[in-house]
């Protein structure tokens, strides 16, 4: 029986964002994606995520996605044998970047789902990458298929976020932090904070590339994971 592994998208990510790693690892895993997009609020998210999965499983989330794997922790935390960190932080959403989504919503609600790629997908990865066109394809096939409507639930999603940074040295699970080395948003030195306050956490940075590692530099990915599934399995 293969091990089950929960992935938590990004904002107007789906499965699509971890194509390269489900493809590498398909022989040894059964992979889950829910849709982040069906929720509103990320307690709500987190339980009914919960009720859907297998008694235990390794879980990943990247930006947004980590979000709501914090609130899976707090909601279950026996359940998880092992937790994959991208790209995120610990922390509620700052006033500032509520009001930002806000305009965003607004956005995307009067000008259509295309109008919010550039600032919501394309500008988040590193510069080089912006330029290839595999890349730009399943991004921009990823917020199309994504909608307006799923959209606007994720971004509420994101505002409802508690701080959960007094969770982070109460995880026992073993925990891999990994992010990109370009990333803006979730820096490396960021994420080397975060590391330093769980004490089973390790930290990997991907090189050549932003916010979206699992697609800009897939091959590093795959490793980062192979080396923390063999830790997992030893």
């Amino acid at each position: 029986m293969k091990t089950p592994v929960v992935l938590l998208p990004a904002l107007l990510c789906n499965a699509g964002l971890f194509i390269y790693q489900i493809k590498t690892f398909e022989d040894q895993f059964d992979f889950f994606i829910p849709d982040l997009g069906n929720y509103t609020n990320v307690s709500e998210a987190a339980n009914n995520i919960l009720k859907k999965l297998p008694q235990h499983f390794i879980l990943g989330g990247i930006s947004m996605g980590g979000y709501v794997a914090f609130e899976m922790l707090k909601q279950a935390p026996q359940r998880i044998k092992g937790l994959i960190l991208m790209d995120t932080n610990a922390h509620s959403d700052p006033p500032s970047l509520r009001e930002k989504r806000k305009e965003m919503i607004e956005k995307a609600q009067n000008q259509g789902i295309k109008a919010v790629i550039d600032s919501s997908l394309l500008s988040i990865i590193s510069e080089k990458k912006r330029k290839d066109d595999i890349i730009r394809h399943i991004l921009v096939r990823m917020a199309e298929t994504t909608g307006v409507q799923k959209y606007v639930n994720q971004q509420k999603t994101i505002m409802t976020r508690p701080d959960s940074t007094n969770l982070l040295n109460t995880i026992k699970c073993p925990v891999l932090v990994m992010g990109g080395k370009e990333d803006t948003l979730s820096t490396p030195e960021s994420l080397d904070k975060m590391t330093e306050q769980i004490p089973t956490a390790i930290h990997a940075i991907i090189t050549d590339s932003g916010h979206l590692p699992p697609l800009e530099n897939p091959a590093a990915v795959s490793a980062a994971w192979r080396t923390f599934f063999n830790k997992l399995r030893s």
